[in-house]
């Protein structure tokens, strides 16, 4: 697997039916986390949780555009999506959606028969339990 830090883009790829559905389906899912990040970091309650929800919400928006390249499709709009005005409880939310992600990109992960959509729903998956760990120690 290639590590997070030395991706590199290759265009599109030739993907079955079900692996583009996929690729579809994890742009949605990049899509609304990073609407989720950019609200927990406009409502944070100190400079720490705002930075860490940037860095999230910047993050999740460069999967999002990964993966719309491999498509050759633009990103589309950010859902409209509600974070609370408490940290504690927007980084238990974190939590849960980085632990969906992460499942999420395993899953697509095992079942994509093109060799690049392996390396790349399981390096997905590898950042996604990086955000994991970083929602853990701030809650």
């Amino acid at each position: 697997m290639i590590a997070a830090a030395e991706w590199i883009g290759h265009g599109c790829p030739d993907l079955c039916e079900e692996s583009a559905q996929d690729v579809k389906r994890a742009i949605e899912l990049e899509l609304n986390n990073t609407a989720f990040y950019t609200c927990a970091r406009h409502n944070a309650q100190n400079q720490i949780s705002e930075a860490i929800f940037g860095r999230l919400a910047k993050q999740e928006a460069e999967h999002a555009e990964l993966l719309s390249e491999m498509l050759d499709i633009g990103t589309g709009e950010r859902p409209q999506v509600s974070c609370s005005e408490v940290d504690e409880e927007n980084f238990i939310e974190a939590h849960g959606r980085e632990k969906r992600a992460s499942t999420f990109y395993l899953e697509v992960a095992r079942r994509a028969p093109e060799p690049r959509m392996k390396e790349v729903f399981y390096a997905l998956a590898e950042i996604e339990t990086e955000h994991l760990k970083i929602s853990n120690l701030y809650r």
